[in-house]
């Protein structure tokens, strides 16, 4: 029988303890697998017939007063048995699981389980020699696999059911194994029969990794010509190399195909964590490895314009910073996030969408007449459309939460109403806003005035803090420091300041796509990050001096502060 046809019915116990003779089942659950799809499910609290130890409560949630009512185990098998049928008993360390409703059966009169079993350990213990352990905890991490209900019988046959499907995958494209007798041989195959872990991976395991440092950096993994196939970034290059060349058998086709191909790997370290991601995104779009999906080019992220410069300002987008008065805020991810802040902005400010002209001629235009403008064509009030622009510029910056509140409350009326067309469009708009937002709270600058000094308390490097530099909004430096601050380290702080924010540092009038990309993968960073951040805001004429005394300032009263300031 080919393995797809075969039906595999997954069974977890949760019992008293550990000795089948001794102890008894109290829950019994079950997930019928069939072709990679659970297609039915069983579920059963068993009377155990005795109280339940309190660690095993502590381990399941599973008390003596919810098994108390429960059916025993002689009305509960009957029907695990015709739910299990003729499919093969499935179980992760199965020994344990069959021998306890083998047990049962016996103290019922009954035959013990006839039917073919597999144990998904033994799969596991054989398909991945690599991983540190196979136990269904780690097994679901490594798979990355949701558990609904860990240590309760259904939760963990559930969980088991998906290891399952992984496991047969890679015993088909690795072994050809798609018979279920060919399944059922290999989970007793002597280790030294399974492929072995190839001369490349081993070699570099055992030459290669032990040197990597536990410091922040960029990986690149090259072919016996010395070719990028692949370039990486990792908090700590240890960890992040290791996990690529451990359990290298379970890997996707693609990973396993580029690490055949691996001869070399070598690393350039970074002070931070940020400078690793700003330093990969370069290198990819310069050396383009293979078997790099993204980042491959640079893309024209658009900004938020707010032309300030002129008397009655307008908001739009732009993919180019000019050198000229207006605020840049951004950029956004893409046309339709721009559009979309725009359009918010219209509709809840009602900044003028005229052209010059048409307000030159004081013509009244239709956005007047929808209400989406305060008509400064006619009102002739300078000041109070300064105050509407005020309250947009706050709103840009993250600073003003009225218009997503009132997102909010129409979504909560919406659905109220039963109008679920309407809360799901308002959804669609209001979380995106809101992670756009939130980057701009961080920095509550455009673009050219994002001036900060962010201090980062997560290093985890011995009481290290970094200071990260930013200037128009681009990451330019980093300070790192040990508290409490002695005379060389402010001396150190005061230099570097006066590089970055000082009257003869270098400015930029115009951003390249380069730049682009840059101030959004600083947004990210720090967005990610806010947790661990106090901010230093320099403001558009950061004076040197003032921004290292307010760092020092930090460090020094609250060393331990976190959060944005």
């Amino acid at each position: 029988m080919s393995v797809s046809d075969a039906t595999f019915v997954v069974t977890d116990v949760e019992t008293t303890g550990t000795s089948a003779d001794q102890h008894r089942i109290m829950e019994l659950g079950a997930v019928k697998v069939r072709d990679g799809e659970a297609v039915d499910r069983f579920q059963q609290l068993v009377n155990p017939q005795r109280s339940v130890p309190g660690r095993i409560t502590t381990l399941t949630g599973i008390t003596t007063g919810m098994v108390f009512e429960a059916p025993p185990a002689a009305e509960v098998l009957p029907a695990y048995l015709a739910f299990l049928g003729d499919g093969i008993f499935t179980a992760h360390n199965l020994s344990f699981d069959r021998s306890f409703i083998n047990a049962e059966l016996q103290r019922t009169g009954r035959e013990a389980l006839p039917n073919p079993a597999l144990c998904t350990l033994r799969l596991a213990r054989r398909l991945l020699p690599g991983l540190d352990s196979k136990g269904l905890s780690r097994l679901t991490q490594f798979y990355d696999i949701d558990v609904n209900g860990r240590h309760r019988a259904l939760g963990d046959a559930a969980a088991t059911g998906r290891v399952l499907q992984r496991l047969l995958s890679q015993l088909a494209f690795e072994h050809e194994i798609d018979t279920v007798e060919g399944l059922l041989r290999f989970q007793h195959q002597s280790y030294q029969r399974v492929r072995s872990v190839p001369t490349n991976i081993e070699r570099i395991r055992e030459e290669v990794l032990p040197d990597a440092p536990s410091a922040p950096g960029v990986y690149v993994m090259k072919n016996s010509a010395g070719t990028p196939l692949y370039i990486g970034k990792a908090k700590r290059l240890a960890n992040r190399l290791q996990s690529h060349f451990t359990a290298v058998e379970s890997s996707g086709a693609r990973k396993r195909k580029m690490l055949q191909k691996v001869r070399s790997v070598d690393w350039t370290t970074t002070t931070t964590e940020l400078e690793a991601i700003l330093l990969e995104s370069r290198r990819i779009k310069a050396e383009k490895p293979r078997y790099n999906r993204a980042q491959r080019r640079y893309y024209s992220r658009p900004f938020i314009r707010l032309d300030t410069a002129h008397e009655i300002p307008t908001i739009s987008w732009t993919r180019r910073l000019e050198g000229d008065a207006a605020e840049y805020y951004g950029p956004v991810r893409n046309t339709e996030q721009a559009d979309m802040v725009v359009e918010v902005v219209g509709r809840f400010f009602r900044l003028r969408e005229c052209d010059d002209e048409r307000l030159r001629l004081g013509q009244r235009c239709l956005y007047a007449d929808m209400d989406r403008c305060t008509v400064p064509c006619e009102t002739d009030d300078p000041e109070a459309y300064r105050a509407v622009v005020d309250r947009v510029r706050a709103f840009l910056r993250g600073q003003d939460p009225s218009v997503v509140e009132q997102l909010r409350e129409r979504m909560r009326r919406a659905s109220e109403n039963l109008n679920f067309e309407k809360a799901a469009e308002i959804r669609d708009t209001l979380e995106p806003l809101e992670r756009i937002l939130e980057k701009q709270r961080l920095a509550a600058a455009p673009v050219r005035q994002h001036n900060a000094a962010l201090v980062h308390h997560g290093s985890d490097r011995d009481g290290r803090v970094d200071v990260l530099l930013v200037r128009a909004g681009q990451f330019r430096d980093t300070v790192p420091l040990r508290p409490p601050l002695d005379e060389a380290q402010r001396d150190r702080l005061r230099a570097r300041c006066r590089a970055v924010f000082g009257a003869g540092a270098s400015s930029t009038d115009s951003f390249s796509k380069r730049d682009a990309t840059e101030i959004r993968l600083l947004s990210h960073w720090t967005s990610a990050h806010r947790d661990e951040l106090a901010v230093v805001r320099g403001g558009a004429e950061a004076s040197p001096e003032q921004v290292c005394a307010d760092v020092a300032s930090v460090l020094e009263n609250a060393p331990h502060q976190v959060g944005p300031s």
